[in-house]
């Protein structure tokens, strides 16, 4: 399979069709270590459980609405093995992920870009390239799945 069949279809066409400096950009920045790297150079804002600050943590969500945390006590070879599981899950082809993470999983894709003012802007151009996997924590316990590309993930 090609990595463009991993691509939501009103990705597809839009990817084959980058130029091959800004594909090779984005073939430089896919790992999650790549993305903390370069979220540093953007200043997002860390928040660190061993000393954490109600009034910062309150801070931070209301002005940027997202943090990176820090001290959360989960192992790393922990966070490899997600890492890595993950990787494989969004590696299927577009079709794959939609059949296969279904309730109490869920995949989703894009989301509008908005304008100052709150406006969604319409478009295949418009979206945000996303993609990812909700695990409602609450529904855990109960979610059993026969295929072996899910087994790990509980």
């Amino acid at each position: 399979m090609s990595n463009l069949e991993s691509y939501p279809p009103a990705f597809r066409q839009l990817k084959a069709s980058t130029p091959p400096q800004l594909a090779e950009l984005n073939n430089n920045s896919n790992s999650m270590g790549d993305t903390a790297q370069a979220s540093s150079s953007v200043d997002i804002p860390v928040v660190d459980l061993e000393c954490l600050s109600l009034e910062k943590l309150g801070e931070v969500c209301k002005e940027w609405g997202i943090f990176r945390l820090v001290n959360h006590g989960i192992p790393p070879s922990l966070l490899s093995k997600l890492e890595e599981h993950v990787k494989r899950l969004l590696s299927l082809s577009f079709e794959s992920k939609q059949a296969l993470l279904t309730n109490p999983l869920s995949y989703f894709w894009g989301t509008p870009l908005l304008t100052p003012t709150g406006a969604a802007l319409r478009g295949a151009l418009n979206i945000n390239w996303l993609e990812g996997i909700n695990v409602p924590l609450c529904h855990l316990q109960q979610f059993e799945s026969e295929d072996p590309r899910l087994h790990d993930f509980r």
